[in-house]
This record gives structure tokens, sequence and C-alpha cells, in this order.
């Protein structure tokens, strides 16, 4: 039988892992020895997977019976019905080229729900935090979603998969669609980052596919806890699993799935 544990307790401990994480990738921060491409997947250098190893290590030592799905690791399942969902690195392509916008992100799903969610951005001091219920924050202070209600004054995000081809086609079809119809665009190199952003109402949307449960399973509950909206692009709820997800305000999301549909 699972033991029930305190949501506060479990917030804490994906913000110190997340934090942990956080600080090893800094330790490396333009000072890497190597790094190594992944098939259809982009790089992954010593710090993801040492950050990984820390990260595995402290909710192991503490929750010794819960599931982990981890980028570099993979799944690694036990019969408990909680699972910390670990990305160590997110914006390893930035982290190569010393681009200041990476994360670490570490969130919690329960029966497949996420409950609590951890993004830390170690170069700034920023540590986003949420849980189930009890809304989103920034270093403890509270953090909204804007108030944009037309897509003509609004700024969007988005990401470009590893693919190429007719995919790629389709994602050029998509900035071309919001650099008309808004303020503009901007490609960050980190969905977490970006989602992130909406939850705090600098970006009023984001959308990209081909994206990994890693990628997306704190920054949906950020939004979500920040008084956003996550679908697909067909307005269906969303998982991790997810291949196209969009996040908005949430009084802007038809019209952007719209953008989204029409392209």
């Amino acid at each position: 039988m699972t033991v029930e544990i305190p949501i506060h307790e479990l917030k804490q401990v994906a913000a110190e892992a997340a934090r942990l994480g956080g600080e090893v990738t800094q330790s490396y921060f333009g000072r890497l020895s190597e790094f190594r491409h992944k098939k259809d997947a982009g790089l992954v250098t010593e710090a993801d997977t040492s950050a990984e190893e820390k990260i595995i290590s402290l909710i192991k030592e503490t929750y010794p019976r819960h599931s982990i799905l981890a980028e570099e690791t993979g799944i690694k399942e036990t019969e408990s019905n909680y699972t910390w969902v670990i990305d160590p690195l997110d914006g390893t392509t930035n982290f190569t080229h010393q681009i200041p916008i990476f994360c670490t992100s570490v969130a919690l799903q329960k029966n497949k729900e996420i409950i609590v969610a951890a993004v830390f951005d170690p170069l700034r001091d920023h540590m986003y935090t949420a849980s189930k219920g009890e809304g989103a924050f920034l270093n403890g202070k509270p953090i909204k979603v804007s108030q944009e209600k037309q897509v003509k004054e609004c700024l969007f995000a988005t990401g470009f998969a590893y693919q190429t081809g007719e995919h790629l086609g389709q994602q050029l079809s998509y900035l071309k669609s919001f650099i008309e119809s808004s303020h503009g665009i901007r490609r960050s190199g980190s969905a977490v980052w970006d989602f992130c952003q909406v939850a705090c109402g600098h970006f009023d949307g984001f959308f990209e596919s081909k994206l990994q449960p890693w990628d997306v399973a704190a920054g949906i509950l950020l939004v979500q806890e920040a008084g956003g909206t996550i679908t697909n692009y067909k307005n269906k709820p969303t998982t991790i699993h997810e291949q196209e997800i969009a996040a908005s305000n949430g009084f802007i999301h038809e019209e952007m799935l719209k953008l989204l549909r029409t392209t």
C-alpha cells in the first residue's frame, strides 16, 4: 500500500532536487570537456548525466520506492503510484554554446496526474514551484499568467524538434502565421523555460511539438497553477506524452489554436 505523503513535503523535495541539479550544471557552464549527439534528440553532456545522477540519488534516498522517469537514464518503475519526471538540463544546446538559458526540471506524478513541479534557473537563481491546487511561485512569490485578450497584442514562444523535411515545413508555416498575427514570436531553446515565462505573464502563449515527458511535466503544472490553459492543438486535454502542446494565458487560447489548425 502506498503511503500518502503531504504535498508540501513533496514540493520541498522537488525544489531541493531541482536546485541540486542546477548547481551541478552551473558548475560545468563554460567548462565542458566533451559532449555527444543523441540520435534525433540533440546533445548530451557530462553536465546532463552528472546532474541527473545527483537528482535521482537525492530522490531515492528520500523515497526509495518511488518510480523515476529521467531523460538520460529512462524509466525505473516500481509498484508505487508516484513517478518523478526529471530533466537535468533543459536547453543543452544553449548550454554547450554558453548561451545562458537553461534549467533543471523536476516534476512528480501521482496516478499519472502531475501534482508537484520545480524548475530551477541557476544563472538567475530563479526557482519556479507549483503544487496541485495551491498556485505557482517564483522564489516564493505568486506568479500569474498575462491578462491580454487579443492575439494581435501578444508575444509567443515556440521551439523546433530535431527533425527536418515535412515537419520543419509545418513549423515554418506556424512561424509565418504567428509573426503576421501578433507582436512576434521567440525561440529560447528551452521548453521548460518558455513554460515558466508563460506562467509569469512574460509570454502570452507557447506551442511546440515532438516534446518528451521530461520537457513538459513541470511546465504544464506551472502554467495551470498560474491560471493558464494547456491543451493539444485540437483543444483536447493534454498529458506529458502529448505530441503537440499549446500553453496560453487562457484568454487567447481559442484564437491561438485557430492559427495552429489553419496553417
